[in-house]
């Protein structure tokens, strides 16, 4: 597939669609994502969660437009999980860390950029900085399920045991009672009441087979790495959220030299129900680093 753009003036804002391609490396392909380009200024990522994807950074775009230039990506397994596609075979967290890496070098950003992530995208974010730390000039992370991070860092517990497991199931075809225990597993219901109460309940279905991505969420990487990442870094946890999600932010807190931590009411989409108080801190957060450059 070749690259599609396609531009959109809208009340003076630029809007350009690229569509997703492939190049070929290592016989397999890198898949470069699906993206949004809008607005001018100094580049900041949103890079989204593994459920919905890009749209729930939609209300965002608008407003960091207004003075940056806003990049919006779709992560890989949110766009097959639509097509109703099976993840390739090489599938893993590196696949869309690497199709983040490509998305970016084909728009032309090879410079640090802010990057802003949220759970799976959240996770993909975190490959993506440990390997290329030199293209990060801020990090901020909303509740990323690396699991790998709680062995890393000797929090490994029965809870995460059980995540593990669990997230292992989700497998072929997603049905609306596995969407439903994911739900309450992810942090955004609480234990005892039911997801399909909410009224997100109707817009959730159609993406639930973007969970076909869960069981990669168990995966390896080098705590080394965490100790020799110097970038700032804001990790964002919601109150209410799972343990297990609260302990990954503790062990990314205390294993990242430039880390700081907030915690803000929503559950396990904090920035999303507290969106006045996220945007302050992440403005807070994002102008000290500019103070410094």
């Amino acid at each position: 597939m070749k690259t599609k753009i396609t531009q959109i003036v809208i009340v003076g804002t630029i809007f350009t669609i690229v569509s997703c391609s492939f190049s070929s490396k290592n016989n397999l392909g890198v898949m470069k994502m699906q993206c949004e380009v809008a607005g001018s200024g100094t580049p900041i990522v949103l890079v989204p969660g593994g459920l919905t994807g890009w749209s729930s950074w939609e209300p965002f775009v608008k407003l960091f437009s207004n003075t940056r230039t806003v990049i919006r990506v779709q992560l890989l397994g949110v766009q097959l999980g639509l097509e109703n596609r099976q993840l390739p075979e090489y599938y893993s967290v590196k696949t869309e860390s690497e199709a983040l890496a490509a998305t970016l070098d084909s728009l032309g950003y090879t410079m640090p950029v802010d990057v802003v992530a949220w759970s799976y995208g959240a996770f993909t974010s975190l490959e993506f900085a440990l390997d290329h730390p030199d293209r990060i000039r801020t990090l901020t992370l909303i509740e990323p399920p690396a699991l790998w991070v709680l062995k890393a860092t000797g929090k490994w517990d029965e809870e995460a045991q059980s995540t593990a497991n669990f997230m292992q199931t989700f497998h072929g075809e997603i049905s609306e009672a596995m969407l439903a225990d994911f739900l309450v597993h992810a942090g955004f219901v609480q234990p005892g009441h039911s997801a399909r109460d909410l009224p997100q309940w109707n817009t959730w279905i159609p993406y639930r087979r973007s969970l076909r991505m869960n069981p990669f969420i168990i995966s390896n990487n080098d705590v080394q790495k965490l100790r020799n990442f110097k970038a700032p870094t804001l990790l964002v946890k919601g109150t209410g959220s799972t343990t297990w999600l609260h302990n990954i932010i503790e062990g990314l807190s205390e294993t990242i030299p430039n880390a700081h931590v907030i915690e803000l009411p929503g559950g396990h989409a904090p920035h999303l129900v507290s969106n006045e108080r996220f945007l302050a801190e992440l403005d807070k957060f994002q102008s000290n680093r500019s103070s410094i450059d």
